[in-house]
């Protein structure tokens, strides 16, 4: 891979990280069309290969991000899309802690955290479906997906049991 091409992903991470309203796995949507569709860096298998390691490892859930630029070009590839998506969230949140003291940012901020919140779940959703999309039983997958998403939002359950839930039924319905 070449340097301009290693800059261009870097560039694309560090770009996709000012919108990583929801985390990194919500951009995983983008990070598809970008590395698989776009570029043709990865196969689909490829990059679901990548989130499924780096969920099964211990740690953080962007650990999928510094897998994937380890199969697209080694050590350079995994620095690219791993500072790419990190710069900016050990930078934005020392900005913005500075800014929210001041009272003429107070009601910016607020009016950002409520409007964000629809733009997370969106993310998820299109990362959710992503994973499934090529699954054999995409429509069981998008079912779950669908009932998880519509319980999340108009109940009190807590997400972590919905998630456990959603796991149960995806492991017990034969595929």
């Amino acid at each position: 891979m070449s340097t301009a091409d290693l800059f261009a992903l870097f560039l694309h991470f560090l770009s996709l990280s000012v919108f990583a309203t929801g985390g990194a796995m919500s951009l995983a949507s983008d990070m598809h069309r970008y590395v698989v569709d776009q570029n043709g860096y990865l196969t689909h298998t490829d990059f679901v290969n990548s989130i499924a390691l780096a969920q099964a490892a211990p740690g953080p859930n962007i650990m999928f991000v510094t897998v994937m630029g380890w199969q697209i070009a080694g050590v350079q590839g995994a620095l690219a899309t791993t500072l790419g998506l990190s710069l900016p969230a050990l930078i934005f949140p020392f900005v913005v802690s500075r800014l929210g003291r001041r009272a003429q940012f107070e009601r910016a901020l607020r009016v950002m955290q409520r409007g964000l919140g629809p733009v997370a779940i969106g993310l998820m959703v299109s990362t959710s479906f992503l994973l499934v999309r090529e699954a054999p039983g995409i429509w069981k997958g998008a079912a779950i997906i669908a009932a998880t998403v519509a319980l999340l939002a108009l109940t009190r359950i807590p997400p972590v049991l919905l998630i456990f839930a959603a796991g149960a039924l995806g492991a017990f319905i034969p595929w």
